[in-house]
Order: structure tokens, then C-alpha cells, then sequence
């Protein structure tokens, strides 16, 4: 899943601002309209709430620009240039509907350029583009130089991607891998305990442990290790994303499917989720504060509270069961 950001088109904005209220990190109460994007958790819930749709979510990293044919290219630069040229035209005139006409032309005039090719610097058409403009005849005061060093660095960037795009892929997929094996010998290693199989226990032990060295270091090589406050907020997104979209379609399709067993876990584990984030986000608020915090972990259902409850709130067990960190 790509992860994103919201944006803020200041034309279509009617200032209805529900988009103020809803957001959990105040990234959208900002002086100069634009949303602060290093308080943005990805969440979607201000461009849910704005009823002019004025705010976008927008990927960090685009996708690769879809392969497309001279057909179909030359088709968006024909047509592109036939709603330019009535965009012009609507400029020139006066009136509440020329204007309508000319940022509906605008707006579409966009689209087909974006979907054109023209618009992604990872696009071979930006190159194409960019060439043609150092081979046409310019005014003296063209920027030769900076083109064609943007050229050289887009190339450059072309081939260094497609390497590190597979290498990150990879790093990532080992990661999962090792991360879940760490998981499974764990419980191996309970199963083996309670069995009285000591010696299969400990090795289980061990090897999750190495697995977790080697999840540690791929996951650190693909630099996914950002700053407390940035690992806090993907915290925060994480889990937002878990309770809020992921498990409750969980919740419901074990309980369609009559799965008591997986419905229940599901469900402790969505409103544990909850809290997490919930914490997360007090953490980052509080990012500064050096007075020592307590939290103690349900080892039922991972609810965490930050003081010893007499029982957990998610699944009902002691709290004397609690876990000190």
C-alpha cells in the first residue's frame, strides 16, 4: 500500500473547514492553507469530510508511469492541445460561464498531460521533452545549462532506481520473512515448553532471535529507520490503519464465515490497535518530556495501559497478569 499524504486545492476550497475538526494531528489548521505535511498520518479523514473536495491524498513515491501506446500518447497531446487552446479562448471572454469554461478546460488540460506522460519525472516522455527543448531554437535567456543537467540527473536517476527499487524489494520481502519466522518459532518454542520438549524449546528461542538480527538489519539497509518522532507517526498510521480498515473487514467475514475463534482474536486485536495508536500519538505530543512512563501489557490480548488495571478493559483478564515495561 502506497503511502500518502493529503493536499489542499485553495480554488476549489468553500472554507466550510470540517477538515479542522477531523484531523487527529491539526495538519490542516495551518496560516498559510497548505497542509503540514510532517504532521500528516495518511489517515484520509480530512478529504473524507470536505464536501467541495478540495483535498487530495497523494502518494510519497509514484508508481512507474503506465505503458502506454503511440496511439494512445498521441490521441492525449491532440486533445490536450484542443482544450488549451479553448482555455485561451474562454480567457478572453467575460462572463460566469466563459470563467467556469476556462478552469474546466484547465482541469482537463491536466489530466491528459499527467496522463500523457508529461507530468512524472520518472516518464520517458519527460526526457523526450526535455530534449526536444535543447534541440528547438530558444530565447537567449532559456536555461540551456539547468536542462541539461536536469537531463543528466533524471538518467542517472532512471537506472539508479530501477536497481534500488528491486534491492528495495527485496530487503523488504526478507524482512517479512524473517519477521514472520521469528513470530512462528516463538510459538513453536511455547508449543515445545508445554510439551516438556526443553531442548527443541530452546532452539526455537535461538533461532527466532537470530531471525529478529537478520529482520533488524534489512529493515535498517532499506532505511525504514527514520527519526523517534517519524517512526512515532508511522506508528500511528500503522495502527490507525489496522483498526480503522483493516480488521474490522477481518471481524466481519470470520463472523459471516461462523469462525468464532478467529473472530474473537480479530477483534481483540482491532480495539488493542485502537490504544496503540492512541499511545503512539500521546508519545509524540509528549515527544520532549523526560518524566519516566510506565505501560503495562495484557499478555491476552496486547491491550496496553499505562497504569495496572483489575482487569483489561478489551478482554476482561486480571490485571495482577499485566506486564511492567
Amino acid at each position: 500500500m502506497l503511502k500518502k499524504y493529503a493536499v489542499r486545492n485553495i480554488r476549489l476550497c468553500t472554507k466550510d473547514c470540517l477538515c479542522l475538526y477531523v484531523c487527529p494531528t491539526g495538519a490542516t489548521d495551518t496560516e498559510n492553507s497548505i497542509i503540514d505535511i510532517t504532521k500528516c498520518l495518511g489517515c484520509g479523514d480530512c478529504a473524507e469530510a470536505c464536501p467541495s473536495g478540495a483535498i487530495s491524498m497523494v502518494p510519497f513515491e509514484y508508481p512507474n508511469q503506465q505503458e502506454k501506446t503511440d496511439e494512445v500518447v498521441s490521441s492525449l497531446k491532440s486533445l490536450a492541445i484542443s482544450k488549451s487552446k479553448q482555455e485561451s479562448i474562454a480567457i478572453g471572454l467575460t462572463g460566469t460561464l466563459f470563467k467556469a469554461f476556462q478552469i474546466s478546460n484547465h482541469i482537463q488540460t491536466e489530466d491528459l498531460i499527467r496522463e500523457a506522460g508529461y507530468m512524472l519525472p520518472q516518464s520517458e516522455n519527460t526526457l523526450v521533452f526535455l530534449n526536444s527543448q535543447l534541440e528547438g531554437n530558444q530565447s537567449k535567456d532559456f536555461p540551456k545549462e539547468k536542462v541539461k543537467l536536469l537531463i543528466e540527473l533524471l538518467s542517472k536517476n532512471k537506472v539508479k532506481e530501477k536497481m534500488k527499487d528491486k534491492t528495495y524489494e527485496n530487503l523488504m520481502a526478507a524482512f517479512t520473512g524473517e519477521a514472520e519466522a521469528n513470530r512462528k518459532y516463538i510459538a513453536y518454542a511455547i508449543k515445545a515448553e508445554k510439551e516438556g520438549k526443553l531442548n527443541a524449546a530452546k532452539l526455537f528461542r535461538a533461532a527466532s532471535d537470530a531471525e529478529t538480527i537478520h529482520a533488524l538489519k534489512h529493515f535498517e539497509v532499506a532505511g525504514k529507520i527514520g527519526s523517534t518522532a517519524n517512526n512515532l507517526k508511522d506508528g500511528v498510521a500503522g495502527e490507525t490503519h489496522e483498526y480503522k480498515e483493516m480488521y474490522p473487514d477481518f471481524v466481519k467475514e470470520a463472523k459471516e464465515s461462523g469462525n468464532k475463534a478467529a473472530e474473537m482474536t480479530f477483534t481483540f486485536a482491532m480495539k488493542a490497535e485502537q490504544t496503540h495508536a492512541h499511545l503512539y500519538q500521546e508519545a509524540l505530543d509528549n515527544i520532549d518530556e523526560t518524566e519516566e512512563v510506565f505501560y503495562f501489557l495484557c499478555p491476552i490480548c496486547g491491550n496496553i495501559e499505562k497504569s495496572v488495571p483489575d482487569k483489561c478493559s478489551i478482554c476482561g483478564a486480571s490485571g495482577s497478569k499485566f506486564i511492567k515495561y
